[in-house]
């Protein structure tokens, strides 16, 4: 399962569980039907939950995605968390092939700090 979060800067959509090509297919649907989507950045939060993902269901998962991205969209980045392993290299391989097809930027990472640098909505550290 999953769990996806309107925070105030970007939308969060949390693994809670291994996951297969039906469960990122929910996601994809759930997420981009949410009115912020288009307008906002997000992170999924992968963590160390596995993917029952087949090579052919790859292909699928890239059309879904390219399917459902609003074209006037004005959201500029997706954040990956999931830790090093054949799960991250399996979404990698999906989000290489997406990042040709939508007009914003997808990165992996393998912590959630770095996502939320890239994304520009760290906390500002005090000293």
């Amino acid at each position: 399962m999953y769990n996806i979060c309107k925070l105030t800067d970007h939308l969060l959509v949390e693994f809670q569980d291994n996951f297969d090509y039906s469960t990122i297919k929910g996601i994809i649907h759930h997420e981009t039907m949410m009115k912020e989507y288009p307008y906002t950045n997000d992170i999924w939060l992968i963590g160390s939950h596995h993917a029952d993902i087949r090579l052919g269901e790859l292909e699928n998962m890239v059309k879904d995605f390219q399917c459902r991205c609003p074209i006037d969209a004005t959201r500029t980045k997706t954040a990956l968390v999931a830790k090093q392993g054949l799960t991250q290299v399996i979404l990698e391989i999906w989000m290489n092939a997406v990042q040709k097809k939508v007009t914003f930027e997808l990165r992996m990472f393998n912590n959630l700090d770095d996502a939320k640098v890239w994304l520009k909505i760290a906390q500002p550290q005090v000293a």
